[in-house]
């Protein structure tokens, strides 16, 4: 083989730096399991027996899955409205607006079209006469021109029904899932596809938006209407009963639960009873809990702390540029089999001084002057132990309040009791007998 002069001073380059030719050499690695491996998209990635429907008739039977690592995105329009009380003068319980979940707990999902068009490219045309001898313009506003076919575009919204019976509504933003059909022969898939034979694996993308061709219509702007699994998903329960063993609360306290893996704030009712809660919508996650008792909020959380771990996460949360710049850093917990760390952090946006003026907090409207949100929050970080780096991958919210710039910032306490939970099927149990460390919070 003949390499130009280029080449090969190229290739003496990239050998002299180690950090990129390990960097390439794990990214053709990458690259070379994801192509060896191509019956893994379904394999790895929970795939279940679903039927699934077009717009034009057709319909294809087969297990279904997401992309490996996937979920679906779900923006619920209305779930940012359900709050427990005005977010300026009191406490407020967002819920999340946005959900995250896998075909596991899905039972069907419906697409429909909110918005249907036929457009036309177009472009303004400046029709301003000027007159250079008498410096006067007519100012002529400008006008649309249109070229070329028309061409259809959808808006889908989508309607998702869980196994639990629950029905959630919204924007599902585009993802790509993947359909095998027919009989799975792994030994001749190569050979079957090439003759046409019985298996087919079909790349499905579910556009929250389609544009067709120009020259096209809307009947030729296939979609998939709908996606029906055909076998028994994951359990779950619609609503769970969380019991606190030795807790009460008074009429004006709060319980708040925020799902483990996706890291949403969830819908929490309070029932007749002063120790019993109801937490709705999980999707079969389990979830961390905190309270708002007498004025402090209570975080379930463990009593022992890694001390090296704590400073390192500390260190990190100074360092990470937010929007919240009084960052307080209540407990960290390792995930070791995820290489994960999270972090309990208490934020607040807070006014500040400077050179140009005060700066920070946020504006309202109503009252007319400048406020300052609180968040009582967890952090999800990736780990990269040997390194001794964090990099933030997601968050979470417990509670949200709305503060004066003279209000104290709250008490926070960590406490084994919220974080000692028991499940027994749609039911929780909260709480153990007290310990030292229960008792050093007092």
């Amino acid at each position: 083989m003949v390499h130009t002069a280029k080449n090969e001073s190229y290739i003496r380059t990239y050998d002299l730096n180690p950090h990129y030719k390990m960097k390439f050499l794990w990214t053709l690695i990458a690259g070379l399991i994801i192509i060896s491996s191509g019956r893994a998209v379904c394999a790895d990635s929970r795939d279940r027996l679903a039927a699934v429907y077009f717009s034009d008739g057709k319909v294809l039977t087969g297990r279904i899955s997401l992309s490996p690592g996937r979920k679906f995105k779900l923006n619920i329009p209305k779930g940012g409205a359900i709050k427990t009380s005005d977010m300026v003068t009191g406490e407020d319980v967002q819920y999340g607006k946005v959900r995250l979940f896998t075909f596991e707990p899905v039972r069907e999902i419906r697409f429909y079209p909110t918005k249907e068009e036929m457009r036309r490219n177009w472009k303004f045309i400046e029709k301003t006469k000027y007159d250079e001898k008498t410096a006067k313009a007519d100012y002529t506003p400008a006008a649309k021109s249109y070229t070329g076919d028309a061409y259809p575009l959808r808006y889908l919204n989508a309607t998702v029904i869980f196994e639990s019976g629950e029905i959630m509504q919204g924007h599902l933003y585009s993802a790509i899932v993947y359909l095998q059909t027919g009989q799975d022969e792994p030994d001749k898939q190569s050979k079957l596809d090439k003759l046409g034979g019985r298996v087919r694996r079909h790349k499905l993308i579910l556009r929250s938006k389609q544009r067709g061709k120009q020259g096209t219509t809307l009947n030729d702007l296939v979609y998939v209407r709908r996606i029906k699994l055909l076998e028994k998903g994951k359990e779950i329960a619609a609503k769970i009963t969380v019991k606190f063993l030795d807790m009460r609360f008074d009429p004006n306290d709060a319980v708040q639960a925020v799902t483990r893996e996706s890291l949403t704030p969830v819908p929490t009712k309070k029932t007749d009873k002063d120790d019993t809660f109801i937490v709705e919508s999980t999707f079969g996650e389990e979830f961390y809990l905190a309270a708002r008792q007498e004025g402090r909020y209570i975080v379930g959380w463990p009593g022992q702390q890694n001390d090296k771990l704590f400073a390192l996460a500390e260190d990190h949360l100074k360092r990470q540029r937010d929007f919240y710049n009084d960052r307080e850093l209540l407990g960290v917990l390792e995930n070791k089999k995820n290489k994960e760390v999270l972090t309990l952090v208490s934020l607040r946006r807070k006014v500040a001084p400077t050179h140009f003026g005060d700066i920070g907090g946020e504006w309202d409207k109503d009252l007319g002057t400048v406020v300052e949100p609180w968040r009582l929050s967890i952090w999800r970080w990736k780990y990269d132990e040997k390194n001794q780096e964090l990099i933030l991958s997601a968050r979470g919210t417990f509670f949200r309040v709305i503060f004066q710039t003279d209000a104290p910032t709250p008490t926070v306490v960590t406490s084994e009791k919220l974080w000692n939970i028991q499940r027994l099927k749609d039911s929780v149990l909260v709480g153990k007998k007290e310990t030292s460390n229960d008792k050093n919070q007092k």
